[in-house]
């Protein structure tokens, strides 16, 4: 009876402890990103290179008829306002495939090897790095957000314009997508990491998926101008998901490529997925034995 009457104590000490060790190492990751001021700077102007080049001069919607547009760029008024709500997902992805870098540096200066001795759970090394990368793409989203509502002030340029009475709902439902997004591919980022044994072969995945996640997506084009076995490819792909969710939060009269049901449900099983492996996988790759 006293042994049984110590567990339900035990246990809360337990989960006090593995909450404080999570927020340890997440606030470690994200002091080293902070401290790093060139990241910084890149986290400002990398959006401006974006939005200021690539929105601005490839202006499709040019091409259409103007009664065309809001129907061919899913409710958005131009294209640039189509393509800014998609660059916030792709600046997500950006920011998950560079979630597994400190992982590897862990590994080179032998910081790996003393949490591997560590008496810590396993999955509190993999969960603190998503949780400080979905920090960061939260922030740097919101940059871009930002500069891009900016551009309607700039003379000479094009910005993001949102529906008539976007409220604070709409940005929290924006924001949630992004956060399941973030989620979703800071899992897989992180697990690829602890898999591999240098920054090269990190480096080599990255690249080999980042043109084909981003590019077979309607992040950046609608659907509507590709082939249709690209469009089969790109209806599925979770960047899509997040960017037909985030326009229907944004625009009126959208015709979305799924309702916002499926594109929301299906984000959150892919996270849910991603993170359980990645937990599962960390067990095996960084026991001890």
């Amino acid at each position: 009876m006293a042994l049984t009457g110590r567990r339900p104590l035990a246990h809360r000490r337990g989960g006090g402890r593995l909450l404080r060790e999570t927020w340890a190492l997440t606030a470690r990751e994200l002091k080293h990103w902070y401290r790093v001021k060139i990241q910084i700077f890149m986290t400002l102007i990398q959006p401006i290179v974006w939005l200021g080049l690539f929105g601005q001069a490839f202006n499709i919607g040019a091409l259409l008829p103007p009664q065309t547009v809001p129907m061919f760029f899913s409710g958005a008024p131009d294209y640039f306002s189509f393509m800014a709500i998609g660059m916030l997902a792709v600046n997500a992805l950006f920011t998950c495939m560079f979630s597994g870098m400190s992982i590897v540096w862990d590994r080179r200066f032998g910081f790996l090897n003393k949490l591997k001795v560590a008496p810590i759970p396993r999955g509190v090394v993999p969960i603190s790095r998503i949780l400080a990368t979905v920090v960061r793409s939260t922030i740097q989203v919101s940059i871009v957000l930002v500069i891009a509502l900016a551009f309607q002030y700039i003379p000479g340029l094009t910005g993001l314009t949102l529906k008539e009475g976007f409220g604070i709902v709409d940005l929290a439902g924006m924001f949630a997508v992004l956060f399941l997004l973030s989620t979703a591919f800071a899992s897989l980022f992180t697990t690829i990491a602890l898999a591999v044994e240098n920054q090269e072969t990190l480096f080599g995945v990255i690249n080999l998926l980042n043109l084909p996640l981003m590019f077979a997506s309607a992040a950046l084009f609608p659907t509507a101008m590709m082939p249709d076995w690209l469009r089969a490819v790109a209806d599925y792909n979770p960047l899509t998901w997040a960017a037909d969710a985030m326009r229907q939060f944004a625009f009126i009269d959208t015709i979305p490529i799924h309702s916002l049901a499926f594109d929301v449900l299906g984000l959150l099983a892919v996270a849910i997925l991603l993170m359980g492996a990645s937990v599962v996988v960390s067990r095996k790759l960084l026991s001890n034995r």
